[in-house]
C-alpha cells in the first residue's frame, strides 16, 4: 500500500515537467535536461515534493516566457498577471493533489460513496481551473492586449492538456 500511495503522489508531481519538456521539444526547441521525480520515503516526501513542485513551476514559467515571445514592456505587464495566476493555480493544484492522495488512501477499499465524493471534487477542480483561466484572460487582456491574452490561453491549454494526460495515464482505474 505504501508503494501505491507514493506512486499516486509522484504521479502528480511528475506530470508537469515532462509535459513542459515535450511541448517545448514539439515547438522545435532543444529539450531541457529533465529532473527525475524525487525518490523519497514517506518521512521526506513533503519537503522533496515541495522542492520538486517548485522546480517544475520554474521550468513551466521558463516555457511560458519563451512561448509568449513578448518584448520587454509586454513581458513585464504579462508577468505581473501571470505570477498572480500561477499562485492561484498552485492552490488549485494543491486540491488536485489532495484528491489524488485521498484516492490512493482508499484505492484498495473504495466505496460508492467515496468514489462519488472524489469524482465531484475532481469536477469542481476542473470547473475552478477553467474559471481561473477565464479570470486571467480578462486580466491579461486588460494589462496587455487580447491577442496576447489569447496566446496565454493557448499556451496554458497545451500545458494543462499535456499535464492532464500524464496524470490521468499514471493513475490506475478504479476496480470493477
Amino acid at each position: 500500500m505504501k508503494y501505491k500511495q507514493l506512486a499516486f503522489l509522484l504521479a502528480f508531481a511528475t506530470a508537469s515537467l515532462p509535459a513542459v519538456t515535450n511541448v517545448a521539444y514539439a515547438e522545435g526547441e532543444k529539450p531541457a535536461s529533465t529532473i527525475a521525480a524525487p525518490a523519497v520515503d514517506t518521512g521526506e516526501e513533503g519537503d522533496d515534493l515541495k522542492m520538486f513542485r517548485f522546480t517544475t513551476r520554474m521550468e513551466r514559467l521558463d516555457f511560458v516566457k519563451k512561448a509568449m515571445a513578448l518584448n520587454t514592456e509586454q513581458e513585464k505587464k504579462f508577468l505581473d498577471q501571470y505570477y498572480r495566476y500561477d499562485t492561484e493555480l498552485k492552490l488549485l493544484n494543491d486540491e488536485r493533489l489532495a484528491i489524488i492522495k485521498n484516492y490512493a488512501d482508499s484505492f484498495d477499499k473504495i466505496t460508492d460513496k467515496e468514489a462519488d465524493k472524489l469524482v465531484k471534487r475532481s469536477l469542481t477542480f476542473r470547473k475552478q481551473r477553467t474559471a481561473l483561466l477565464e479570470k486571467y484572460y480578462g486580466k491579461v487582456a486588460k494589462a496587455t492586449t487580447k491577442v496576447i491574452a489569447a496566446r496565454f490561453l493557448q499556451v496554458e491549454g497545451v500545458l494543462q492538456g499535456a499535464s492532464d494526460v500524464v496524470i490521468g495515464a499514471s493513475i490506475p482505474l478504479m476496480a470493477k
